[in-house]
Formats: C-alpha cells, sequence, structure tokens
C-alpha cells in the first residue's frame, strides 16, 4: 500500500515543485502573480486578482503602471506572449484605465 504524505510534506513539495518551474505566478493559488518577461520594452508584469490590476514595469523608463479592472486572461497573455510589447500594444494600451 502506497504511504500517504502528511499536509506539510505534501504542501512543502508542492512549493518546491512550484518554485523550479520556468513558469508565471510567483505566488500562484493566492491570487498574487508577478514575473520577468523575456521583451525588449517590458521588464516584469504582475497581477492581483483581488484588485484585477495589471502592473508593468518598463524597461527603457524604468517607470510601473498600474492599470485597474484587467481580467486574468489579459495578464495571462502578456505574461505568455511571443512579443509582450506587441500584446501590451494590441491588448492593453489605451483600453484599461491607468496611472
Amino acid at each position: 500500500m502506497a504511504r500517504i504524505p502528511s499536509l506539510p510534506t505534501a504542501v512543502s513539495r508542492l512549493t518546491v515543485a512550484r518554485a523550479g518551474r520556468n513558469a508565471a505566478a510567483e505566488n500562484e493559488g493566492f491570487g498574487e502573480y508577478s514575473q520577468s518577461v523575456d521583451s525588449s520594452a517590458i521588464d516584469t508584469v504582475g497581477y492581483s486578482e483581488a484588485d484585477q490590476t495589471l502592473t508593468i514595469k518598463f524597461l527603457r523608463s524604468g517607470r510601473t503602471y498600474t492599470y485597474y479592472d484587467v481580467p486574468l486572461n489579459v495578464y495571462r497573455g502578456v505574461s505568455r506572449a511571443s512579443s509582450p510589447g506587441r500584446y501590451f500594444n494590441a491588448n492593453i494600451r489605451n483600453r484599461y484605465r491607468f496611472s
């Protein structure tokens, strides 16, 4: 019979597995996401499910902007795009309120 690991052991293994991924979210499952992207225009993107805010830090200016009322799928789109800058221009710029 297979041994079932205790909850703390299972959570620890899950945390290690997530840390080893070359994936999007640092805190996946908790509604807060953040990652660096491979882009000549964008440094990092972040997302808060609770607030539906998308945060983007741009490389050239070093400025960080927060976009409001953004659905999670838009964060996923920009973070997974082959060109995050193009995705930003086509799907985020001039579509969401920002500060």
